[in-house]
């Protein structure tokens, strides 16, 4: 009888008798694993972030309204994005139908996108804040404003995920129990632009700019405190100088004081 032996499978003249390949197996558990602590931490973390804001009156700030969009997005995501995922990973195949699959994959763009967009959307606040201090934060900064910015962050969310429901996506998607992303390029493009690009080049020129002023602000701070070291030293001088001049004058009225303060000996001047 003769046999060929491969890691995986032995075949046999009758039979094909398959061997467990352990390490791949330990591989996936180990990625399990993971997934499932990166899970747990994302959801306890975020929900923590959220009753802190909700129940703690000093941190109800408009920045913080901006944390707690950026927070519930990372907790929906942590909820109902990433489960699936771990799902669909262990069984290779999708097996939760093609609705679940659309509604699956549009959380997924829609949470991701609004939360890189809550990103965005708390460095222009950052920015407001830092180069129109007055303006802004008196006139301007009110959660009124937040919710307003929340508001379009959460809509265009919507709209960059809302094209493949009508109808914006490649044929023939759902002939394999592949659950997958819309593979369309013009809506990749689009995606990607909306979701990422224009927001990464948005939060790059925000912080950069952000950086600027302050590094402008402490120079002018330095140099502000610089002359004011200047200053203090020349009237210290200008008063010593005047002082030693009038030593005639300016001794007796300094055992003067001295009396009234508590009756002081004064040492006699020597000539």
């Amino acid at each position: 009888m003769s046999q060929d032996t491969t890691p995986e499978t032995i075949f046999t003249n009758n039979s094909t008798i398959a061997i467990p390949d352990t390490g791949k197996h330990f591989q996936e558990l180990a990625f399990v694993a993971l997934l499932s602590v990166v899970i747990v931490i994302t959801v306890i973390g975020n929900t923590l972030v959220i009753l802190a804001v909700l129940t703690t009156r000093r941190l109800r700030t408009v920045t913080n309204c901006f944390v707690i969009s950026l927070a519930i997005a990372d907790w929906l995501v942590g909820v109902f994005v990433m489960p699936p995922a771990i799902a669909n990973h262990l069984m290779g195949t999708w097996e939760l139908g093609w609705v679940l699959c659309d509604i699956w994959v549009s959380l997924d763009i829609l949470l991701c996108t609004a939360s890189i967009l809550s990103l965005c959307a708390i460095s222009v606040d950052r920015y407001l804040a830092v180069t129109q201090p007055l303006s802004y934060s008196r006139r301007r900064r009110s959660k009124r404003l937040a919710s307003s910015m929340i508001l379009v962050v959460w809509f265009s969310s919507a709209l960059i995920t809302c094209p493949p429901m009508f109808g914006w996506y490649e044929p023939g998607r759902h002939e394999d129990k592949n659950c997958r992303y819309n593979r369309n390029t013009g809506y990749v493009i689009f995606s990607a632009m909306g979701s990422f690009f224009i927001p990464m080049v948005v939060m790059v020129y925000v912080y950069a700019r952000i950086s600027c002023v302050v590094a402008q602000r402490h120079d002018q701070l330095a140099h502000m405190d610089n002359k004011h070291r200047v200053r203090s030293m020349r009237n210290f001088y200008v008063s010593t100088n005047a002082c030693c001049r009038n030593r005639k004058k300016f001794l007796p009225a300094l055992r003067t004081i001295l009396k009234m303060r508590g009756g002081l000996q004064i040492v006699k001047n020597k000539r």
